[in-house]
Protein backbone atom coordinates (compact mmCIF):
# COMPACT_ATOMS: atom_id res chain seq x y z
CA UNK A 1 0.00 0.00 0.00
CA UNK A 2 1.36 3.18 -1.11
CA UNK A 3 0.68 6.46 0.73
CA UNK A 4 -0.05 9.97 -0.49
CA UNK A 5 0.75 12.56 2.05
CA UNK A 6 0.20 15.61 0.56
CA UNK A 7 0.53 19.49 1.79
CA UNK A 8 0.31 22.80 0.45
CA UNK A 9 1.81 22.50 -3.01
CA UNK A 10 4.07 19.97 -1.66
CA UNK A 11 4.20 16.43 -1.33
CA UNK A 12 6.06 13.92 1.16
CA UNK A 13 8.12 11.61 -0.54
CA UNK A 14 10.91 8.86 0.08
CA UNK A 15 14.41 8.73 -1.24
CA UNK A 16 17.01 10.63 -2.67
CA UNK A 17 17.62 13.63 -4.76
CA UNK A 18 17.73 11.79 -8.08
CA UNK A 19 15.03 9.00 -7.68
CA UNK A 20 12.01 9.53 -5.25
CA UNK A 21 8.88 6.86 -4.34
CA UNK A 22 6.44 7.83 -2.44
CA UNK A 23 6.68 6.23 1.58
CA UNK A 24 5.18 3.05 2.29
CA UNK A 25 4.01 2.30 5.96
CA UNK A 26 7.46 1.30 7.38
CA UNK A 27 8.64 4.87 6.23
CA UNK A 28 5.65 6.93 7.87
CA UNK A 29 5.59 5.28 11.43
CA UNK A 30 7.86 7.68 13.06
CA UNK A 31 5.13 10.58 11.99
CA UNK A 32 1.61 8.80 12.02
CA UNK A 33 1.11 10.79 14.77
CA UNK A 34 1.31 13.96 12.46
CA UNK A 35 -0.79 12.48 9.43
CA UNK A 36 -4.84 13.01 9.38
CA UNK A 37 -6.50 10.52 6.73
CA UNK A 38 -8.28 11.96 3.78
CA UNK A 39 -9.06 9.05 1.38
CA UNK A 40 -8.32 5.22 1.14
CA UNK A 41 -8.76 3.24 -1.81
CA UNK A 42 -7.46 -0.10 -2.78
CA UNK A 43 -4.26 1.18 -4.02
CA UNK A 44 -3.49 3.99 -1.81
CA UNK A 45 -3.63 5.87 0.92
CA UNK A 46 -4.27 9.98 1.47
CA UNK A 47 -3.02 12.28 4.29
CA UNK A 48 -2.83 15.61 4.94
CA UNK A 49 -0.16 16.50 7.14
CA UNK A 50 -1.76 18.64 10.09
CA UNK A 51 -0.55 21.68 11.26
CA UNK A 52 2.55 23.72 12.08
CA UNK A 53 4.02 21.10 9.54
CA UNK A 54 7.43 20.52 10.16
CA UNK A 55 11.02 21.29 8.45
CA UNK A 56 12.64 18.34 8.50
CA UNK A 57 11.46 14.52 8.39
CA UNK A 58 13.05 11.73 10.06
CA UNK A 59 15.10 8.73 7.76
CA UNK A 60 14.81 9.71 3.97
CA UNK A 61 11.57 11.24 4.01
CA UNK A 62 11.22 14.91 2.34
CA UNK A 63 8.48 17.34 1.47
CA UNK A 64 9.26 18.11 -2.03
CA UNK A 65 7.09 20.98 -4.47
CA UNK A 66 4.43 20.03 -6.18
CA UNK A 67 6.07 20.73 -9.80
CA UNK A 68 9.19 19.06 -9.08
CA UNK A 69 7.31 15.57 -8.46
CA UNK A 70 5.46 16.15 -11.90
CA UNK A 71 8.94 15.07 -12.96
CA UNK A 72 9.14 11.49 -10.82
CA UNK A 73 5.97 10.18 -11.19
CA UNK A 74 4.18 8.57 -14.31
CA UNK A 75 1.02 10.26 -15.23
CA UNK A 76 -1.63 8.04 -14.26
CA UNK A 77 -0.29 8.49 -10.11
CA UNK A 78 0.29 12.08 -11.24
CA UNK A 79 -3.50 12.37 -12.24
CA UNK A 80 -4.53 11.04 -8.38
CA UNK A 81 -1.77 13.16 -6.56
CA UNK A 82 -2.94 16.27 -8.54
CA UNK A 83 -6.89 15.50 -7.76
CA UNK A 84 -6.10 15.22 -4.19
CA UNK A 85 -4.13 18.16 -4.17
CA UNK A 86 -6.33 20.43 -5.58
CA UNK A 87 -9.12 18.74 -2.90
CA UNK A 88 -6.42 19.81 -0.17
CA UNK A 89 -6.20 23.39 -1.29
CA UNK A 90 -10.20 23.37 -1.66
CA UNK A 91 -9.82 22.41 2.57
CA UNK A 92 -7.28 25.07 3.40
CA UNK A 93 -9.49 27.75 1.78
CA UNK A 94 -13.15 26.30 2.39
CA UNK A 95 -12.99 26.06 6.47
CA UNK A 96 -15.78 28.45 7.07
CA UNK A 97 -19.13 29.04 5.45
CA UNK A 98 -18.99 32.11 3.02
CA UNK A 99 -22.90 32.97 4.05
CA UNK A 100 -22.86 32.63 7.71
CA UNK A 101 -19.12 32.69 9.00
CA UNK A 102 -19.35 29.32 10.96
CA UNK A 103 -17.06 26.39 10.49
CA UNK A 104 -17.84 23.61 7.89
CA UNK A 105 -17.23 20.15 7.98
CA UNK A 106 -17.39 17.23 5.65
CA UNK A 107 -20.08 15.85 4.15
CA UNK A 108 -21.30 12.12 4.89
CA UNK A 109 -22.04 11.71 1.12
CA UNK A 110 -19.29 12.80 -0.28
CA UNK A 111 -16.01 14.16 -0.11
CA UNK A 112 -17.14 18.41 -0.28
CA UNK A 113 -17.94 20.63 2.82
CA UNK A 114 -21.34 21.88 4.13
CA UNK A 115 -21.80 24.06 6.83
CA UNK A 116 -23.96 22.72 10.00
CA UNK A 117 -25.95 25.94 10.38
CA UNK A 118 -27.10 27.15 7.45
CA UNK A 119 -26.67 23.73 5.12
CA UNK A 120 -24.84 26.32 2.48
CA UNK A 121 -23.08 23.32 0.10
CA UNK A 122 -19.28 24.60 -0.67
CA UNK A 123 -17.97 23.38 -3.25
CA UNK A 124 -14.57 23.80 -4.67
CA UNK A 125 -14.35 26.69 -7.34
CA UNK A 126 -12.44 25.28 -10.53
CA UNK A 127 -10.18 28.44 -11.81
CA UNK A 128 -9.89 28.01 -15.67
CA UNK A 129 -7.13 28.90 -17.67
CA UNK A 130 -6.43 28.57 -21.42
CA UNK A 131 -3.22 28.20 -23.54
CA UNK A 132 -3.25 28.05 -26.94
CA UNK A 133 -0.52 27.36 -29.61
CA UNK A 134 -0.74 29.90 -32.13
CA UNK A 135 0.32 28.76 -36.15
CA UNK A 136 1.92 30.97 -38.49
CA UNK A 137 2.75 28.68 -41.66
CA UNK A 138 4.73 25.83 -40.49
CA UNK A 139 5.86 28.14 -37.37
CA UNK A 140 4.29 28.17 -34.50
CA UNK A 141 4.62 30.76 -31.29
CA UNK A 142 6.63 29.76 -28.07
CA UNK A 143 7.54 32.19 -25.35
CA UNK A 144 9.39 32.10 -22.14
CA UNK A 145 7.98 33.47 -19.11
CA UNK A 146 9.79 35.76 -17.12
CA UNK A 147 9.82 33.11 -14.11
CA UNK A 148 10.79 30.11 -16.51
CA UNK A 149 13.74 28.31 -15.60
CA UNK A 150 16.86 28.15 -18.45
CA UNK A 151 16.12 26.46 -21.69
CA UNK A 152 12.67 26.18 -20.31
CA UNK A 153 9.97 27.55 -22.85
CA UNK A 154 6.18 27.34 -23.51
CA UNK A 155 2.93 28.63 -24.93
CA UNK A 156 1.45 31.43 -24.34
CA UNK A 157 -1.73 31.02 -21.66
CA UNK A 158 -3.83 33.18 -19.16
CA UNK A 159 -6.71 32.55 -16.54
CA UNK A 160 -10.14 33.68 -17.78
CA UNK A 161 -11.67 37.08 -16.33
CA UNK A 162 -15.26 37.35 -15.20
CA UNK A 163 -17.89 37.59 -18.50
CA UNK A 164 -15.42 35.85 -20.79
CA UNK A 165 -15.89 33.00 -23.28
CA UNK A 166 -12.99 31.04 -23.43
CA UNK A 167 -12.06 32.33 -26.95
CA UNK A 168 -12.29 35.63 -26.23
CA UNK A 169 -9.66 34.92 -23.10
CA UNK A 170 -7.55 33.29 -25.60
CA UNK A 171 -7.29 36.66 -27.72
CA UNK A 172 -6.93 38.90 -24.77
CA UNK A 173 -4.00 37.07 -23.10
CA UNK A 174 -2.35 36.79 -26.62
CA UNK A 175 -2.76 40.84 -27.35
CA UNK A 176 -1.75 41.03 -23.93
CA UNK A 177 1.35 39.29 -23.92
CA UNK A 178 2.97 39.28 -26.97
CA UNK A 179 0.56 42.31 -29.28
CA UNK A 180 -0.79 39.89 -32.46
CA UNK A 181 -4.36 38.94 -33.80
CA UNK A 182 -4.90 35.98 -34.16
CA UNK A 183 -8.16 33.90 -35.70
CA UNK A 184 -9.73 30.34 -36.20
CA UNK A 185 -9.76 29.53 -32.59
CA UNK A 186 -10.26 25.53 -32.37
CA UNK A 187 -10.43 24.12 -29.25
CA UNK A 188 -7.76 21.11 -28.25
CA UNK A 189 -8.02 19.43 -24.94
CA UNK A 190 -7.76 20.50 -21.42
CA UNK A 191 -6.38 19.14 -17.92
CA UNK A 192 -6.37 19.72 -14.38
CA UNK A 193 -3.55 21.61 -13.10
CA UNK A 194 -3.04 22.13 -9.45
CA UNK A 195 -1.54 25.72 -9.75
CA UNK A 196 -2.10 27.96 -8.12
CA UNK A 197 -4.41 25.03 -6.57
CA UNK A 198 -7.86 24.76 -8.69
CA UNK A 199 -7.23 25.32 -12.35
CA UNK A 200 -8.46 23.55 -15.26
CA UNK A 201 -6.39 24.22 -18.17
CA UNK A 202 -8.19 24.71 -21.79
CA UNK A 203 -5.80 23.71 -25.06
CA UNK A 204 -6.48 26.06 -28.14
CA UNK A 205 -4.96 26.14 -31.66
CA UNK A 206 -5.09 29.23 -33.64
CA UNK A 207 -4.28 31.04 -36.64
CA UNK A 208 -1.83 34.09 -36.81
CA UNK A 209 -3.60 37.13 -38.11
CA UNK A 210 -1.69 40.14 -38.22
CA UNK A 211 0.73 42.77 -35.75
CA UNK A 212 4.54 42.35 -34.95
CA UNK A 213 5.11 40.76 -32.09
CA UNK A 214 5.59 42.96 -28.99
CA UNK A 215 6.12 41.22 -25.44
CA UNK A 216 4.58 42.51 -22.61
CA UNK A 217 7.97 42.41 -20.06
CA UNK A 218 5.75 42.12 -16.60
CA UNK A 219 4.50 38.26 -17.84
CA UNK A 220 6.86 37.66 -20.55
CA UNK A 221 10.77 37.61 -21.44
CA UNK A 222 11.55 36.28 -25.09
CA UNK A 223 8.70 35.45 -27.57
CA UNK A 224 8.72 34.53 -31.38
CA UNK A 225 7.53 32.08 -34.17
CA UNK A 226 9.94 28.82 -34.67
CA UNK A 227 9.83 25.97 -36.76
CA UNK A 228 10.54 21.91 -36.18
CA UNK A 229 14.12 22.86 -36.51
CA UNK A 230 14.78 25.77 -34.39
CA UNK A 231 12.51 25.23 -31.79
CA UNK A 232 14.00 26.89 -28.79
CA UNK A 233 13.03 24.14 -25.85
CA UNK A 234 10.32 22.73 -23.96
CA UNK A 235 8.05 22.67 -21.38
CA UNK A 236 9.19 22.30 -17.64
CA UNK A 237 7.90 18.91 -17.30
CA UNK A 238 6.52 15.88 -19.88
CA UNK A 239 2.85 16.13 -17.67
CA UNK A 240 1.87 19.67 -18.52
CA UNK A 241 -0.88 20.33 -21.83
CA UNK A 242 1.59 22.49 -23.09
CA UNK A 243 4.30 19.65 -23.38
CA UNK A 244 1.45 17.70 -24.99
CA UNK A 245 0.58 20.13 -27.82
CA UNK A 246 3.87 20.74 -28.08
CA UNK A 247 4.96 17.37 -29.08
CA UNK A 248 1.84 16.78 -31.19
CA UNK A 249 3.11 19.96 -33.34
CA UNK A 250 6.99 18.41 -33.73
CA UNK A 251 5.27 14.74 -34.70
CA UNK A 252 3.35 16.01 -37.36
CA UNK A 253 5.26 15.51 -40.85
CA UNK A 254 6.91 18.06 -42.12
Amino acid sequence: MLHIIITEHKILVHGNDEIYALPQVEHIKPIEHLLLSMAKTDEYMVYRIADPVPENFPGSLKLINLRQALNYFDDDLLKVIVYYQQLNAYYDTHKFCGTCGSKTQRQEKNKFLICPKCNHEVYPHIAPSIIVRIHKGDEILMARGIHFAPNVWGLIAGFVEIGETLENAVRREVKEEVGIEIENIRYWGSQPWPFPGNSIMVGFTADYKSGEIVIDPVEIEQAGFYNRQNHPGRPSTSYSIANRMLSEYLNQPI
